[in-house]
């Protein structure tokens, strides 16, 4: 509802989500950040397969994580390009990636 009420378009696509449904979204929404949150600890072992998944298929896809068990060194182990533990953190971080992708 964060990031929605900053002005970004969210595709939510539920609660335990499969790599496989993450790739499929990512080909049919060009130009996509992808945003995954855990709140569970063994939530992060999925996290991490699908940040790695979606990172060999679409290595240009920018991926951010989140949630209350994260910290930025997870999110470095997983490959994620950004983390923050709440979500007004990920609309400053969204927020920064468009401008950069503007400026380019």
């Amino acid at each position: 509802m964060v990031v929605e009420g900053n002005g970004w378009e969210v595709v939510d696509l539920g609660v335990d989500v499969k790599p496989v449904k993450f790739l499929e979204a990512i080909k049919t929404t060009t130009g996509c950040i992808v945003g995954l949150s855990a709140l569970l600890t063994t939530t992060m072992v999925s996290m991490s397969k699908t940040v790695q998944e979606i990172k060999a298929q679409f290595p240009a896809t920018t991926i951010i994580v989140g949630g209350a068990p994260l910290t930025m060194e997870a999110a470095i182990k997983m490959g994620a390009d950004g983390y923050s533990p709440a979500p007004q953190g990920a609309v400053a971080f969204l927020d920064k990636v468009s401008i950069a992708n503007i400026v380019q």
